[in-house]
């Protein structure tokens, strides 16, 4: 066993939340201890699998309130605007040339989408920025099985190669004289009276005065019940797969849809090397895989999403790689920064699709933190808010009911869909009523995971039950404290 004595503190993760925390808390002079494989090499890093899209209005959706789109888009405004410092200093560092930020989205979308569209434009306008709405066959000469109604240029919206960004963070962050850097992941965290434990995978004990957590999906497992203890929200997985493509259909800006069908929307983002990024699904994963790679299901919905909705030349493209990697986010899906019960113990994670765009705020605030404590306790990050659970007829609005039917019937297929939506009302809540192992599987799923992505799973376990009859006004059973668990093969179906 070997161990790392007295550094100030230790950020558990490698993804670029992490090391960008990392990196900051250098920067003000503390010495760091990095635990977690080098950039790229962690199996099921949302970092890694990112297609790296700084989205500063296109994640905007209709049905958000103006508040919460002012919320949120403010901190991606702010977010972004120390980005072309916060590159420099990552090239200074490490040095090499700076990432290349590659200008520019298209949002495309049929009919049924033009309320996403108009709330993406207002959002960017409202901001100062740039909005050119568009005939849908203006976007790079693409040819989509079914042509957009209509198509929003935002310029000033970018990407970058997050491989890139990953390799430059790396090698400034270990570089550094006073950085430590164990590739052993973290396997438990251990509050003793005058200091901070940390146990690795090989053995390594690291002894810092203050942990930052900063591994996405994977911090339910690390701390394990004392989470509970903690104060920590659930932390839930999306799973998302996505691709890289060798491909004739050269894009020189991002491409994607709204966000839909509880997704990020279907979205290319070119390369510098000529490749393009195909993403991404979007699946609830309470028990994440983080060595597991895609399945069958989860390629032929990308294929088939990306060649109705971008381009039907896609089919035929090469697949050079398949990525899968778990956002992390909670049940208000706002991230989580900032102290836990325990003030030694800080979060930097949550951040869901926005985590490369909001790294360089959620670094300086984690570092605020640090220097000066108390500088988050009314921050709408920070980790200890308020964050009640929504019951079932919460989550079953009208948007969430209309995305469910999407989700069902694929893109573009929009017939019948206010009698889906209305047997849908009808039938989770009958679900959840139902007696018998699987309607237990249920309720129980739903306690854990009470969020609107949790509804396909429902429907996967309604798949499996036989319903007799369908009360017209079903009633939903008060919570239960003690659900049997899960039977096998249904602790998270797959959506």
């Amino acid at each position: 066993m070997t161990s790392l004595d007295a550094v100030d503190v230790a950020v558990v993760g490698t993804g670029v939340v992490g090391l960008a925390a990392a990196h900051e808390l250098l920067a003000r002079g503390f010495t760091v201890a990095v635990l977690g494989p080098r950039p790229g090499r962690a199996s099921g890093q949302a970092s890694a699998a990112a297609g790296a899209m700084l989205s500063l209005f296109s994640e905007v959706d209709a049905t958000q309130p103006t508040e919460r789109v002012e919320l949120e888009v403010g901190h991606r405004l702010k977010a972004f605007a120390r980005y072309p410092a916060w590159l420099d200093r990552l090239s200074a560092a490490s040095g090499g040339p700076p990432v290349p930020l590659i200008a520019g989205t298209w949002v495309v979308a049929d009919d049924g989408a033009r309320d996403d569209v108009a709330a993406i434009a207002r959002a960017a306008r409202a901001a100062s920025h740039p909005a050119e709405l568009h005939d849908g066959a203006d976007v790079d000469g693409l040819q989509p099985e079914l042509g957009p109604a209509v198509a929003l240029w935002l310029p000033t919206e970018p990407s970058l190669d997050v491989a890139r960004l990953l390799d430059v963070l790396g090698v400034a962050v270990a570089g550094h004289r006073n950085a430590h850097w164990c590739e052993s992941p973290a396997i438990g965290v251990t509050p003793v009276p005058t200091a901070m434990r940390l146990a690795c995978v090989d053995g390594t004990v690291v002894t810092c005065e203050r942990a930052v957590l900063a591994a996405g999906a994977g911090i339910p497992a690390l701390l394990g019940e004392r989470g509970r203890d903690l104060g920590v929200p659930p932390v839930l997985a999306g799973r998302g797969v996505s691709m890289l493509l060798g491909t004739p259909v050269a894009v020189p800006h991002t491409v994607r849809t709204p966000n839909a069908a509880f997704a990020c929307g279907t979205h290319l983002v070119p390369r510098a090397d000529g490749t393009v990024y195909l993403g991404a699904t979007n699946r609830l994963t309470l028990t994440p895989k983080l060595d597991g790679a895609a399945t069958l299901d989860e390629v032929a919905v990308l294929i088939g999403d990306s060649a109705c909705i971008i381009d039907h030349r896609l089919a035929g493209a090469e697949l050079l790689r398949t990525q899968v990697g778990y956002r992390p986010y909670t049940l208000d899906h706002l991230p989580l920064v900032g102290p836990t019960g325990d003030p030694r113990i800080l979060l930097a994670t949550a951040t869901y699709r926005c985590g490369v765009l909001l790294a360089p705020l959620l670094a300086d605030l984690v570092a605020d933190e640090i220097t000066e404590p108390g500088s988050l306790a009314v921050h709408p990050y920070r980790a200890d808010r308020p964050m009640p659970a929504p019951q079932l007829n919460d989550l079953l609005t009208p948007a969430t009911l209309r995305g469910l039917g999407d989700h069902l019937a694929g893109p573009g297929a929009r017939a019948g869909g206010r009698q889906l939506t209305a047997l849908l009302a009808a039938a989770l809540p009958a679900l959840l009523a139902a007696h018998g192992p699987l309607g237990d599987a249920a309720v129980r799923l739903l306690a854990a995971a009470p969020v609107a992505e949790v509804l396909p799973s429902l429907l996967a376990l309604a798949e499996r039950l036989e319903v007799h009859s369908c009360p017209t006004t079903p009633s939903i059973p008060p919570p239960r404290s003690s659900a049997p668990p899960l039977p096998s093969g249904v602790a998270v179906p797959a959506t």
